[in-house]
């Protein structure tokens, strides 16, 4: 298909587009695996696959989280309904399945023996026999535990968090006839993954031990599990934070990240990803610390998996939703391994991320990207959309956008940025916001906003700004301090900084945020908080918000709607009943096209 003849991104083409991950390979790096989600329209759901093999030999099955055994002949995984674990051995023979479990299953792990396979399902690992055996507990159910992980045929790793995230315990499991549990380390901070030495004497972990800490680097630490041993980072002097992806608008990126420690000629390398500005890269690190770099570019890499000789993962990049590489462990000898979305992407004309350096007025650079609309001409204006990213701790950037691209094919630029809070550019760029949200965050976008004001072709007299969350959090903001903006579009947003605090299920994450709670610091939360400044709210607004958000209630939207309502101001609330925080990411279909169909109409009436 020519360029001429391809078009733009609608939000019917939804769809067709198709969300690989967990690349798995065989222990001989020879056959590969992973996941695949994609959305339904008749059920009104997002359904997974499990694919084996490349191109057209490939098979599929309904179900996610692949997982190989050590022999590489069987493939488990969890059943689309996710009650149950599916084993199949290739060929057209059905998988066989596993008796059910009552609550979904998760992390299947083969034993090293092949004889058994370990999951989690509801906040406890079972082990399921496959010579006959019951499927059977190893965890009581009193501490909710995740992330198991094999130390030898008989014992495993696994990991509990506190309610708060503030620490977290690792724990050693007898997988015996008589389970025993107990904890190998007392953590003082959050654990994301695990990883065990091939020998099973050392865990390798991803964590940060500063508590309910936000915006700080998680780094890779080892766990010698002899007596009196204690952890180590490894990753002490890498500014950055293991385990982290650049972000989008699907869910990848969000679950516990990769973790894989491969012993080879003696030598012990520990592979992760990690965000540097605004795309993400895989790397290793050695027992001494040392860290070396061996997927890299302006892209972002989302999972993988490394064998005894390869590694598999999955990259997207700003014109490709995601497919799977192939690579040595080094890095070397690159190659695309599969084409899932290659007919979806060869339909459409999409646009450039253009990147727009930004200098601010305390001499930091501020890394942003304008993709451009439609048509666009050196001779005609076009409308200009500020899109303001959520988290804050997180980065985008050289990453497939679904919604960024929709847009442009609507005739709208779409500016994005990473401004201080984001991570990937040092801990104290993002960290540097605490106790003052609104502060350096809200100077870097406006200045990221007038860099991008300087090209001629944007109509400054036709801007819109948008967020999610955090992201519409500082439009709240910016539209309390500025009328420049003609219209703006907020989902899943906070106006009062005070309730949310009493209505959110995450008060550990404020309380380290705002450097206090509501009665410890009033005064800081009433600052900050957008609805104390809403009657200079002039802009017409548009509130989407999630019904059962339990992150930025619905309230939040609405106390700022009554505010605004009572001085007559241009303002409407949208609610998607049954939906959560991440709405945007995991929700309906029907509820994304309702939400996207809502922010279109907006849009178009006062651009």
């Amino acid at each position: 298909m020519t360029n001429s003849t391809r078009r733009g991104l609608s939000s019917d083409d939804l769809f067709g587009v198709r969300w690989l991950d967990e690349p798995r390979l065989t222990p001989d790096g020879r056959r590969l695996a992973y996941s695949m989600t994609g959305l339904d329209r008749d059920r009104d759901a997002m359904l997974s696959w499990v694919r084996v093999g490349v191109g057209e030999s490939a098979r599929e099955h309904a179900g996610g989280s692949p997982c190989w055994s050590p022999d590489g002949e069987t493939l488990a995984f969890v059943s689309g309904d996710q009650h149950r674990l599916r084993l199949w051995t290739g060929g057209d023979d059905a998988p066989r399945d596993l008796p059910a479990q009552p609550d979904p299953i998760s992390q299947p792990r083969w034993s090293p023996d092949g004889k058994r396979i370990a999951f989690v399902s509801g906040g406890r690992v079972w082990l399921a026999d496959l010579s006959g055996g019951a499927t059977r507990p190893l965890t009581d159910g009193a501490s909710s535990v995740d992330l198991p992980v094999w130390l030898d045929a008989d014992t495993l790793a696994c990991m509990s968090a506190a309610s708060d995230g503030a620490s977290a315990r690792v724990w050693r499991v007898s997988a015996g006839t008589m389970p025993a549990i107990d904890c190998v380390l007392a953590f003082g901070g959050p654990i994301r993954a695990l990883a065990a030495a091939p020998d099973g004497r050392t865990l390798a972990f991803i964590g940060h031990d500063r508590g309910a800490a936000q915006g700080v680097n998680f780094g890779l630490w080892v766990l010698p599990l002899g007596p009196g041993e204690g952890a180590r980072q490894l990753t002490a002097d890498f500014d950055r934070s293991v385990g982290l992806a650049v972000r989008s608008d699907d869910a990848r990126g969000m679950a516990p990240p990769d973790l894989a420690w491969v012993d080879r000629n003696g030598i012990s390398r520990i592979y992760f990803i990690f965000c540097e500005g605004g795309s993400s890269h895989i790397a290793w690190a050695g027992l001494d610390g040392r860290v070396r770099v061996v997927v890299d570019g302006e892209r972002a890499c989302l999972s993988f998996s490394a064998s005894a000789d390869a590694l598999a993962f999955i990259v997207s990049h700003p014109y490709q939703p995601g497919e799977a590489h192939m690579a040595d462990l080094n890095g070397k000898r690159e190659r695309r391994a599969t084409d899932v979305n290659g007919d979806w992407v060869r339909q459409f004309d999409f646009r450039a991320h253009r990147p727009v350096p930004v200098l601010t007025d305390d001499g930091h650079t501020i890394e942003a990207w304008l993709l451009e609309p439609a048509e666009a001409s050196k001779d005609k204006k076009f409308p200009l959309i500020l899109q303001i990213h959520g988290g804050p701790h997180y980065a985008i950037g050289n990453r497939f956008y679904f919604e960024f691209q929709r847009l442009a094919a609507l005739g709208y630029g779409v500016l994005f940025a990473n401004p201080r809070g984001s991570q990937g550019y040092g801990e104290a760029h993002a960290t540097c916001i605490r106790g003052a949200w609104g502060g350096r965050d809200y100077l870097d976008i406006l200045q990221t906003l007038e860099t991008a004001l300087r090209d001629p072709r944007v109509d400054a007299g036709r801007l819109a700004v948008t967020g999610v969350s955090y992201g519409a959090y500082m439009t709240h903001v910016i539209l309390g301090r500025t009328a420049r903006f003609r219209c703006a579009v907020t989902e899943n947003g906070i106006s009062n900084l005070a309730s949310n605090f009493a209505g959110s299920a995450g008060k550990a994450f404020w309380t380290w945020q705002m450097e206090g709670t509501p009665e410890t610091q009033p005064e800081r939360y009433r600052a900050m908080s957008p609805i104390t400044y809403a009657d200079a709210i002039n802009t017409p607004l548009l509130l989407i918000h999630a019904e059962q958000d339990a992150t930025c209630p619905i309230g939040q939207s609405e106390e700022l709607l009554a505010v605004l309502e009572s001085r007559a101001a241009e303002a409407a609330l949208v609610r998607i009943p049954g939906e959560g925080h991440l709405m945007n990411l995991i929700g309906a279909p029907s509820h994304r096209l309702l939400r996207a169909a809502a922010l279109d109409a907006w849009l178009a009436r006062w651009l």
